[in-house]
C-alpha cells in the first residue's frame, strides 16, 4: 500500500505543497516518489526538497519525530503527513511490552490531534494482519485512532494477480486499475489512487492504509 501514499505525496509536491514523512521501518526511497511524477514534468527532482524525512531508529527516536511535528509544521504548512512503519520500531524485544503500548499510545494520540487541530491528512501506513499477541495488541491501538481505511492484498484473477481494495467504512471494493504504456497525467493519477468498483468484498487482506 506504499506506492499509494508515495503518489498522494508526489500529487502534493506537485501542488506547491510540504510534505513530512516518518520513517519507522528503515523503508522510504525518494526513487519511488519520483517514479510517480510524469516523465514530462519538470525538475521533479528539485520537488524533493519539500518532502522532510525522519528515520526512527529505535523506539524513542521515533517517538521524539512524532511528538516534535507541532513545531516542525508551524514552520512549513505542510497538509500531509505519512507515517511508515509506525509498529516495527515498538516490537523490538528489548522494548517491554508495557512501555511499547504506552509510547505508541502517545503517538497516535499526537497524530490524531495534529490532524485534528490543523486539518492535516495523515496516512499511517502498516499491517494489517498480526504475527503475535504483541502485534495484535499494537495493531489495535493504531485502529482505535483511524476514521478511513484502504486495504489491499493480491489476488488471483485469471491468470494475472492484481491487487484487491477494500475501502472502510464504506465497504467500496474491487481490482487496481494496471498500468499501461502510455499514460497522460490525470490517467496516471487514476490509475494509482482509484480503483475499478466492485459490491464483493475481498478476504485475508494483508496491508492498510490509515487516514486521518
Amino acid at each position: 500500500m506504499r506506492q499509494y501514499a508515495e503518489a498522494w505525496t508526489a500529487m502534493a509536491l506537485m501542488n506547491g505543497q510540504y510534505v513530512h514523512w516518518i520513517d519507522g521501518a528503515c523503508r522510504f526511497n525518494p526513487a519511488r516518489v519520483l517514479r510517480c511524477f510524469p516523465e514530462s514534468f519538470p525538475n521533479a527532482n528539485y520537488l524533493l526538497h519539500n518532502l522532510f524525512v525522519g528515520r526512527g531508529f529505535t523506539v524513542h527516536q521515533f517517538a521524539s519525530l512524532v511528538q516534535r511535528i507541532t513545531s516542525e509544521l508551524s514552520i512549513t504548512a505542510a497538509k500531509l503527513i505519512v507515517v511508515d512503519g509506525p509498529i516495527v520500531m515498538h516490537l523490538d524485544t528489548q522494548v517491554r511490552e508495557r512501555e511499547a503500548r504506552t509510547l505508541l499510545t502517545r503517538c497516535m494520540d499526537k497524530l490524531t490531534q495534529v490532524a485534528k487541530e490543523n486539518d492535516i491528512s495523515v496516512i499511517v501506513i502498516t499491517a494489517a494482519k498480526a504475527h503475535s499477541k504483541r502485534h495484535k495488541t499494537l495493531l489495535e491501538i493504531v485502529d482505535k485512532q483511524c476514521n478511513q481505511k484502504l486495504l489491499g492484498k493480491r489476488r488471483r484473477h485469471g491468470r494475472a494477480t492484481k491487487m484487491w481494495l477494500v475501502h472502510q467504512p464504506t465497504g467500496t471494493s474491487g481490482f487496481r486499475e494496471q498500468w499501461s504504456e502510455q499514460e497522460t497525467l490525470q490517467q496516471t493519477y487514476s490509475r494509482i489512487i482509484h480503483q475499478q468498483l466492485c459490491s464483493n468484498h475481498g478476504e485475508d487482506i494483508n496491508d492498510l492504509i490509515v487516514l486521518d
